[in-house]
Formats: C-alpha cells, sequence, structure tokens
C-alpha cells in the first residue's frame, strides 16, 4: 500500500511575542472612526452609517459633504 508524504517539509512558523496594539494606532490617520464621526457632527448611528457608506471614511471627503449639508440645510 503505497502512503503519501509531502515532497518537502514545511518549516514551522516561528511565533513571537504578540504586540499589544492601542486602538487609536489602528485608525488611519485622515480617516474618521464611526464612533469619531458621530461625535464630531452630532448625528445619530444610523444617519452616521449611512453618509459614512456613501461618503468612505475620509476626513477631507466627509468634512466637505457635511460642510456642503449645512449650507444646503440652513
Amino acid at each position: 500500500m503505497a502512503q503519501h508524504h509531502p515532497a518537502s517539509p514545511s518549516a514551522p512558523a516561528k511565533r513571537g511575542r504578540a504586540k499589544i496594539i492601542n486602538p487609536s494606532e489602528s485608525v488611519y490617520y485622515g480617516h474618521y472612526d464611526l464612533a469619531e464621526f458621530i461625535a464630531e457632527y452630532g448625528l445619530t448611528p444610523l444617519v452616521a452609517r449611512e453618509i459614512f457608506g456613501r461618503v468612505g471614511p475620509a476626513r477631507s471627503d466627509l468634512d466637505k459633504y457635511m460642510n456642503e449639508r449645512r449650507h444646503l440645510t440652513g
């Protein structure tokens, strides 16, 4: 009976110490976190998610959109 052996054994992956990540460092510079966007503009989560999904997380795009929105509504 033939046995199946891999052609070349794979080397075990090196494991190091897990890096502790500060949550504020994981957010891209120049992009809003959804919670930060909600707080910045006083939006409800539902409205903020809709805008965030349509416009994107880039601060420049969201700030421009919100300024235009402000001028249109009042």
